[in-house]
């Protein structure tokens, strides 16, 4: 996956991607830890460009 899709999955289990129903731009967001002892953060991307496909979980 391109940055930062692969940054955000690499610091979360699971993450929602949203494509903009008019435009090619994307919002992606989740929730992760970049490590155990440190807290959960609400993470959140956007790009302006189209989705990329994957495949994945």
């Amino acid at each position: 996956m391109p940055e930062p899709i692969s940054s955000l999955c690499g610091l979360a289990g699971s993450m929602r991607l949203r494509p903009h129903p008019e435009a090619d731009r994307w919002l992606a967001l989740t929730i992760g830890q970049g490590d155990r002892e440190l807290p959960f953060e609400l993470l959140v991307a956007a790009g302006e460009t189209k989705v990329p496909a994957f495949s994945g979980r």
